[in-house]
């Protein structure tokens, strides 16, 4: 009966340690970045992600232009502001500040390739009851020349609220397609 006892108290010592997915957190659409340049002096050029830009349905990489796959997911947070709630300390826990994604990568095509668990660091803040774009490099921790084709990702985003709870967004799938030759990709991407 002890051994039982041990069991169930290592399961769920093992459960509280693993980030809860909050339904309230959605990933509602990718943007690509906008390309700026300030004339200077001196020159410089640099991009914006927009979360209430135009959702792209899918993403054209060039894997030897590669610089990254940035790519803007927006996420929702619908949790309400509880400084509103609690009259005593008035402080909202509800702020949700991302810090990796968890990506797998699939080749669609028969005979083609997975690559699962990949951690991306990432980084941001999005208010209770705001929108913000949590900027991710899709290619930063595997090279865009590994895959080819149609590549599937499919990812959720993890990250902490202000009162310390681990938390994760939605699951959201992406498609990337590879492509070549000359601007057959965003320049933000």
């Amino acid at each position: 009966m002890n051994t039982r006892w041990f069991i169930l108290l290592l399961a769920l010592f093992g459960a509280s340690c693993r980030s809860n997915m909050n339904s309230s957190l959605v990933v509602s659409k990718m943007v690509l970045g906008t390309l700026t340049t300030v004339a200077g002096p001196p020159a410089y050029t640099y991009c914006t992600y927009d979360p209430g830009g135009t959702e792209f349905d899918f993403a054209q990489i060039d894997p030897t232009a590669n610089s990254g796959g940035t790519m803007g997911a927006v996420v929702d947070n619908n949790l309400a502001d509880t400084s509103k709630l609690n009259g005593v300390l008035r402080t909202n826990s509800s702020n949700f500040h991302p810090h990796q994604v968890v990506a797998d990568y699939q080749e669609t095509q028969p005979g083609g390739i997975t690559v699962t668990q990949q951690i991306i660091p990432s980084t941001g803040s999005i208010p209770a009851g705001g929108t913000g774009a949590v900027l991710v490099p899709f290619f930063a921790p595997i090279p865009a020349t590994l895959l080819t084709g149609i590549i599937r990702v499919t990812f959720h985003i993890e990250g902490v609220l202000d009162d310390g709870s681990n938390v994760r967004t939605s699951e959201r799938e992406y498609i990337f397609v590879t492509c070549s030759g000359a601007a057959c990709n965003s320049a933000c991407l």
